[in-house]
């Protein structure tokens, strides 16, 4: 197995989206406890994040309260992030697998407004992909194909087997990746991540690791460019 290009998620992956959910608790007047806690039973239940949020706030709708929400406050953080969401292992991490020889890129489910976010951190990535931007989402087939053709602006060459997808989620990112011929990394942290490890279809990974120090370890043994 031989890796070129390594793609990575955003949320849980590269951005601790800790100080976003809690934002989401505040505005709605719940205890930060509370709110994780119910997220995560939802989840763990087989439920999405989405049916956690309309558990903890019934009739919840995504794009009207984030409208309605940056409407009230235009300036604010709101939902998004910034520098200091960063997880502290991405730019050690980055420097080891760019000094082995491996590219590196971005590519999620993430608003339009992220992708400026994550350009305005100076990361030493080939390219920046964004699902809203796109006008696809993972995990439809359509994304990975995406971000094929976004790998490729920088390696041409590429095959699809050579480019590690490395998320927090088997359904979003692991089964996806594989569908699309590329490898794929489950990296076990955030809401979905603990809990995605533990299922028997997280034995469908290439590897699975519990920071991006192990991520860029695995890569760059792998790495024969």
């Amino acid at each position: 197995m031989t890796i070129r290009t390594v793609v990575f998620d955003v949320g849980e992956t590269l951005i601790d989206e800790t100080r976003i959910f809690a934002r989401w608790a505040d505005r709605f007047g719940i205890p930060h406890m509370a709110f994780f806690g119910t997220i995560g039973g939802v989840i763990a239940s087989g439920g999405t994040l989405t049916d956690g949020f309309r558990l903890l706030v019934p009739g919840f709708d995504l794009a009207a309260e984030s409208a309605r929400w940056r409407e009230e406050e235009p300036g604010g953080e709101r939902e998004h992030f910034a520098e200091s969401d960063l997880y502290p292992d991405v730019r050690s991490a980055f420097d080891t697998m760019r000094a082995a020889g491996l590219n590196l890129v971005i590519a999620g489910n993430q608003p339009v407004e992220a992708g400026a976010a994550l350009a305005a951190m100076g990361l030493p990535v080939a390219g920046i992909g964004i699902s809203d931007a796109w006008g696809v989402a993972k995990p439809r087939p359509e994304f990975f194909e995406r971000t094929l053709e976004l790998v490729r602006e920088s390696t041409p060459d590429i095959e699809p087997r050579e480019i590690l997808y490395v998320g927090d989620r088997v359904d979003n990112d692991v089964l996806p990746a594989l569908a699309a011929g590329m490898t794929a990394a489950l990296l076990r942290r955030g809401i979905y991540g603990y809990r995605h490890a533990a299922a028997p279809e997280a034995r469908r990974a290439d590897v699975i690791a519990d920071d991006l120090h192990q991520i860029a370890d695995w890569a760059a043994a792998r790495n024969t460019g």
